[in-house]
């Protein structure tokens, strides 16, 4: 039987195309939500003590412990967020740190490192700065002297963190209780004003 090679080169070629088109899109679809996307710095401890001395920001303590539900929960659906994270990123510095390590650190010439609550091992600065109330996940907000404002244990609603975020970056916490600021709180002028690079 004869076979015109042209029409059967044609032929792959047609499903060569298609089928890169076809993968290209299925590779889009996948890889676009991941574009753009903003994730948090965390900060290694190890550069704490720099960033303190540089005081042009705020910080935030992210504290939680292996096999906490609400922790993960917090990570995978507040701290995932888009826009919160590039909010974050440009307003505080932030470090994570793990309420049952025994790593060592050093701030402000005072070491921290792991000491006992009840029947528990629990690291120092946890403890600290969350006035031995063991409960996570927890938050600590800090001033550029890295001196504490205020802290939070319990999952935080991506809607109320953006607040509490807005609330201390534009250092409304100075001069107005939390209960007026919360009633009066408008995501726009408060949040969204603070974000600079928005797209």
């Amino acid at each position: 039987t004869f076979v015109d090679q042209d029409k059967v080169e044609s032929i792959y070629y047609f499903i060569f195309m298609n089928l890169r088109i076809f993968l290209l899109g299925l590779s889009f679809f996948y890889l676009s939500p991941m574009i753009g996307q903003n994730k948090i710095k965390w900060t290694s401890w190890d550069l704490a003590q720099e960033k303190i001395q540089k005081s042009n920001k705020k910080f935030i303590i992210y504290f939680y412990y292996d096999g906490c539900k609400w922790c993960r929960f917090m990570e995978e659906n507040t701290f995932a967020n888009d826009q919160l994270a590039r909010f974050v990123n440009q307003n505080f510095y932030t470090f994570r740190i793990n309420a049952e390590s025994t790593e060592k650190i050093t701030l402000n010439n005072k070491s921290y490192s792991s000491v006992r609550v009840g029947k528990y091992d629990f690291h120092e600065l946890a403890v600290d700065l969350l006035n031995g109330y063991m409960s996570f996940p927890a938050v600590a907000f800090m001033d550029e002297k890295f001196t504490k404002i205020q802290s939070y244990d319990g999952f935080i609603e991506l809607e109320d963190f953006e607040m509490l975020l807005a609330f201390y970056a534009g250092d409304h916490y100075k001069n107005t209780r939390w209960k007026r600021y919360e009633n009066n709180y408008c995501k726009e002028s408060h949040f969204n004003s603070l974000v600079k690079d928005r797209k």
